[in-house]
């Protein structure tokens, strides 16, 4: 995810990030056998990618909304 991304939310309080790059990066085993990007067809990394996906909705949803 690039710099500026990760410092949206600071600015703007209604953004939520899910950094799946930061989590893969810690479960290498999830790419074990494949291209190092892509994790299809490995179930913990089917799982890991929902629980990064859960977890920023559930700070979202706790989070303010986008003024008109």
């Amino acid at each position: 995810m690039a710099v500026l991304e990760r410092h949206l939310p600071a600015k703007y309080k209604f953004i939520t990030i899910a950094d799946w790059g930061k989590i893969a990066a810690q479960h290498p085993e999830v790419f074990k056998g494949i291209d190092g990007v892509h994790f299809g067809g490995i179930r913990a990394g089917d799982i890991l990618y929902a629980k990064v996906i859960n977890q920023a909705l559930q700070v979202a949803k706790h989070s303010p909304v986008k003024e008109d």
